[in-house]
């Protein structure tokens, strides 16, 4: 079975240390990480992850505009 890709976006450093620490010690396949909602979107667009994981609050695009800009391109993705 194909491991799912994940992306993270969290504005907070040490947050998304811990949180990406905290899922490749579970061996989750993390392909990449934003600073902020529009880098995520970016990443999302360019590297088509199965799973993003955001943060709500973040500079330029919150977690919640990202996903609803995801979802009104139709890119397939929890």
């Amino acid at each position: 079975m194909k491991s799912q890709t994940i992306i993270t976006a969290d504005d907070h450093p040490l947050l998304l240390k811990g949180l990406n620490d905290f899922l490749l010690e579970k061996n989750y396949n993390i392909i990449a990480s934003g600073n902020n909602g529009k880098e995520a979107y970016n990443i999302i667009v360019k590297m088509k992850p199965d799973i993003a994981i955001l943060d709500i609050q973040m500079p330029y695009m919150t977690g919640l505009e990202v996903a609803k800009e995801c979802k009104k391109t139709k890119l397939k993705l929890k």
